[in-house]
């Protein structure tokens, strides 16, 4: 072996291992992280940072959506919506759980691949590249990447380290799906409410130890069997549904949102007293009564009764008591008309 040979072989060592240090750092971070777009959001900052793509964009099937697809792309280090005519990449995943490649140029996947609608939507986007996202339980997703910045083409050893790092990201994506699983309403996306059980008595728990305030608000739709017989359950889903996104669009970051159980909603609002958490609540009240909620060739409406607690350590010593004192406060707001907001007493 001649001396640039040697060279040459010495600086391929030294960039794998630099790699792989990198490797370890990135899976180290993703697969501590139980939020997605979290960990989408390293993967991109890390390859586009390595490659200076332009941009980076990962494709996910959905099982329960009225579209097939969750795109997450990013141009340059912001996310970005992508218009595409992409409804249904079920096709892409079943193409990538029958062969075993763990990345595939556009060019060989165009040529291999029968549904050519699919192809060109992909090369609209500008795709140089694709990955899996593979897991033991085969494929969940793909990544769409552009040429590199250099316009160069990608080494093998850039292909791998690119690969490896998706397969973290498979297994951080997956985990986070399991965990979303086990905590979230599937029907409204907000969490279930044995979740809500656990963090309520988290916030019990500290206000104890710390001496903090918290509130509760739980609240459930009027009439909602008259409104079911009337017009139907799945009408009555579409409310259900639609009332959640309500909620979680009127409450901060830092609010806990829950699905209670049927018609029946609650929230945790840290570091909250009755008096801001009834302004909250009435503001809720209002935008739901206000809404116009989509019917069969007419618009409906719907209203809500609430009740407000707050946390009060002479009175209220564990979860049940906590929950008893919103509950009694709900029920007065249906017994003396609906449609308002009642503050524990």
């Amino acid at each position: 072996m001649d001396n640039s040979s040697a060279e040459l072989n010495h600086i391929s060592l030294e960039q794998e291992n630099q790699d792989l240090k990198e490797i370890i750092e990135i899976a180290t971070q993703i697969t501590a992280e139980l939020d997605i777009e979290s960990i989408i959001k390293n993967v991109v900052w890390s390859i586009m940072a390595r490659f200076q793509t332009e941009s980076v964009t990962f494709i996910f099937p959905l099982e329960d959506d009225s579209l097939n697809v969750k795109i997450i792309h990013y141009h340059g280090l912001k996310k970005e919506d992508l218009k595409t005519g992409l409804i249904n990449i079920d096709p892409v995943i079943s193409y990538f759980e029958k062969v075993e490649y763990s990345q595939i140029s556009y060019k060989e996947f165009y040529e291999s691949f029968p549904d050519k609608r699919i192809s060109r939507e992909f090369e609209r986007i500008k795709t140089n590249f694709i990955i899996p996202l593979r897991t033991d339980k085969g494929v969940t997703g793909i990544l769409l990447l552009p040429e590199k910045g250099s316009k160069e083409s990608f080494t093998l050893l850039e292909t791998q380290y690119i690969a490896r790092i998706i397969r973290f990201a498979s297994i951080a994506v997956e985990n986070a799906n399991l965990y979303h699983q086990a905590t979230t309403d599937r029907m409204t996306k907000l969490f279930s409410h044995h979740f809500f059980e656990k963090a309520l008595d988290d916030e019990l728990s500290r206000a104890k130890r710390y001496g903090t305030i918290f509130s509760l608000i739980m609240f459930d739709i009027d009439h909602f069997k008259t409104f079911n017989d009337t017009y139907g359950h799945l009408q009555g889903d579409i409310i259900i549904k639609q009332i959640a996104k309500i909620l979680l669009n009127s409450i901060r970051q830092i609010d806990f949102a829950a699905r209670y159980g049927g018609e029946e909603f609650t929230v945790i609002l840290p570091e909250v007293d009755i008096n801001g958490a009834a302004v909250a609540a009435e503001r809720l009240r209002k935008k739901i009564a206000d809404y116009e909620f989509p019917g069969d060739g007419k618009s409906l409406h719907v209203t809500i009764s609430l009740g407000v607690a707050e946390y009060n350590p002479e009175k209220i010593q564990s979860l049940s008591q906590m929950v008893n004192e919103v509950d009694k406060a709900l029920y007065e707001s249906k017994e003396t008309g609906r449609n308002k907001v009642t503050l524990a007493k």
